[in-house]
């Protein structure tokens, strides 16, 4: 997920990915958007000014995206909700041709030239280079370095006198989504070898089988392509995605999208050529929305389920796709609930405690706001739950519900989202080759299809073009460490010794064991502290710390969960791997309280308890810190501040 603040150090009068107010930064001249992927259009919804320069494709797509924000009204006790859309920047969305440097003139004698290049990473995603001035930069977005693209970046003409010629780029605004030198992430199978792997696969089944593609947001259209030739069928959207990817063909713009004539068909003469999209239901594939009430998905109990997934290790391990990198539900009409006032958050926590019994499941709903606080930028996904039991049932949360409606609306989306609370990501055990399954075909296939690189794809972007210095667009300040810095991964491909964001990754680590040796010096004399406490009151301090640096261009990373596949067949089970649907609460939430004063213990040893695991630690804390119990508040376990919460930090201390 991108954590890029828009930023261009270079270019300070412009803003690329980013569109909400900068603190000390002055309004820009010219914005860019790379894709469409939620992540990298944070603020854009409220932008009046200036124009936004584009690729075609990501322009028709953007103009038809649907949310439906919700917000907390305590007030009135009701959940209201609202229709967001992006149709009021029609005209302030511009679209540039693709590999035709354009100049651009920011103010009157002040210009860039601007050239945009395919990413390889969904439909309409581009990078830009951005020359002007003496300097030059590359802001990569969302990519996909396989080897035949890079060496298609090499070869291009625009591109020559950075990667052939004598010309060096200042920076490059690097993709840094999975920038590790550590295993499984160093090397992915490429797209066409897991498309390939998928249609061996999907070749032996029968041939009136059903396939449903789970697509959950853009960046698969070639994979519907491939099918969609090698099964001879068009493959079935439903209304709202297929009149996204028809808008590709739109002929208001003199640019028409690279992308539209294989999704969405072409004229030729006289005669209409169909691509491989339709919004008629009765095909053989489909990647509708689930709940969209689909007369043959719904109804059809035999449907074989196609799932991408990262990549695949050799002892079956396998990485989960969903969410890693953002965009996840992008492809969705999405209902999200704002949530961006602590003070409410802390009134719904209260909420949860009054109306729901089960400590499990109140501590799931905890953690579940916990992590979203910072992993969906104050925002939570609802569109799993707009939907009842009934499959035909296409109520939705359009209009205004009463807020104690939202606590089991939370409760149905914390326990099925992947990794919630420490639960487990659940993967279809299809890893095996099925020439090698004995009994029935599987009812699920995975297949490795990566939408952002490897860290081997990236070294071989750099190394083509040997920057002077490379900027992070993802970053994890929590767990940073001089191993992730970008002297460590990519100095070697670098023609100069800058490493800007190391120098700000230091200064922020210094600024934290500052306030640690302060805090230390705060504390009474008398205090003894052991080994473990000292551990648990750093990570507090830091995360107080990373609090304050909300605004800087930090936020963080976790590789998703790894599930192994069992031997037996049955359902794969998560390994000790963090999943990326729940990043904030593996690394925001500490194992224990803060500091506290010791507690002098008792001569008498009490039995010996069976070991808890991590996760029960973890939840039982949560719980506790919520209901302000054993003298723990929710600001000492997550950061947030309940409005309603009484306990003094004397009265915890006690």
């Amino acid at each position: 997920m991108s954590t890029f603040k828009g930023v261009v150090t270079e270019f300070p009068q412009i803003r690329i990915d980013y569109f909400r107010v900068i603190s000390g930064q002055k309004p820009p001249l010219a914005c860019f958007l790379s894709h469409v992927h939620s992540d990298h259009l944070l603020g854009l919804e409220s932008l009046k000014s200036p124009f936004i320069y584009c690729s075609p494709a990501t322009r028709e797509i953007l103009l038809r995206l649907e949310r439906y924000p919700h917000r907390m009204n305590f007030a009135k006790g009701i959940l209201e909700s609202r229709k967001q859309t992006y149709k009021h920047l029609q005209t302030l969305l511009k679209t540039l041709p693709l590999e035709t440097p354009t100049v651009i003139e920011l103010s009157p004698g002040n210009e860039i030239r601007v050239t945009l290049f395919a990413a390889n990473h969904c439909a309409g995603a581009v990078m830009f280079l951005i020359q002007g001035d003496g300097k030059a930069i590359l802001y990569t977005g969302d990519i996909r370095s396989e080897t035949w693209w890079v060496n298609s970046l090499v070869q291009n003409p625009v591109l020559i006198p950075y990667t052939l010629g004598p010309r060096r780029l200042d920076c490059i605004y690097l993709d840094t989504t999975f920038a590790t030198k550590s295993e499984p992430y160093r090397e992915f199978p490429s797209k066409s070898e897991g498309v390939r792997e998928l249609l061996e696969k999907v070749e032996k089944y029968p041939k009136d089988t059903l396939f449903y593609f789970q697509a959950w947001t853009f960046g698969y259209e070639n994979v519907w392509i491939a099918l969609s030739a090698f099964l001879e069928s068009t493959i079935h959207l439903d209304q709202y995605r297929w009149g996204i990817y028809k808008s590709l063909s739109a002929r208001e713009n003199f640019l028409q999208s690279q992308e539209a004539p294989p999704l969405c068909g072409f004229h030729c003469g006289n005669h209409y050529s169909e691509g491989c999209l339709t919004g008629n239901p009765h095909v053989r594939l489909h990647s509708c929305e689930r709940g969209t009430s689909c007369p043959v998905i719904e109804e059809n109990p035999q449907v074989v389920s196609i799932i991408p997934i990262v990549t695949r290790l050799s002892n079956g391990v396998e990485i989960g796709e969903l969410g890693a990198g953002g965009g996840n539900g992008d492809l969705n009409q999405i209902h999200e609930l704002e949530i961006n006032d602590p003070n409410a958050v802390g009134q719904l926590m209260q909420l949860c405690a009054a109306k729901l019994e089960d400590p499990e499941l109140l501590s799931k709903i905890f953690f579940f706001l916990s992590s979203a606080t910072d992993e969906t930028k104050n925002r939570i996904l609802l569109d799993t739950s707009t939907k009842g039991d009934d499959p035909h049932d296409d109520t939705s949360l359009l209009g205004d519900i009463p807020l104690q409606e939202l606590v089991a609306i939370l409760a149905r989306v914390a326990t099925t989202t992947p990794s919630s609370a420490g639960s487990e990501v659940q993967l279809s055990n299809t890893g095996t080759a099925l020439d090698k399954i004995d009994g029935p075909l599987p009812k699920s296939i995975t297949f490795p299809y990566s939408r952002h690189s490897s860290y081997s794809e990236l070294c071989s972007l750099v190394r083509a073009f040997r920057p002077r210095d490379i900027y992070p667009c993802t970053v994890d300040p929590i767990n940073w460490t001089s191993a992730l810095s970008i002297r460590a991964l990519f100095g070697h491909l670098c023609s100069a010794d800058l490493f800007a964001h190391d120098a700000e990754m230091t200064d922020m680590l210094d600024e934290r064991r500052e306030r640690m040796r302060a805090d230390k010096r705060q504390r009474p004399e008398d205090t003894q502290t052991t080994e473990d406490e000292e551990t648990q009151h750093s990570a507090a301090v830091r995360n107080e710390s990373l609090a304050e640096h909300e605004n800087s261009s930090t936020m963080f990373f976790t590789p998703p969960v790894v599930a192994e596949r069992p031997s037996n067949g049955s359902a794969p089970h998560s390994s000790t791997n963090t999943s990326h649907s729940s990043i904030s609460a593996s690394v925001l939430s500490p194992i224990s309280p803060p500091h506290r004063k010791a507690q002098v213990k008792s001569p008498v040893q009490p039995p010996a308890q069976p070991p808890e695991t991590r996760s029960h630690k973890i939840r039982k804390l949560a719980y506790n810190a919520a209901l302000g119990l054993n003298g723990l508040s929710w600001p000492d376990f997550g950061g947030l501040v309940s409005a309603g919460n009484n306990h003094s930090k004397k009265e915890a201390e006690l």
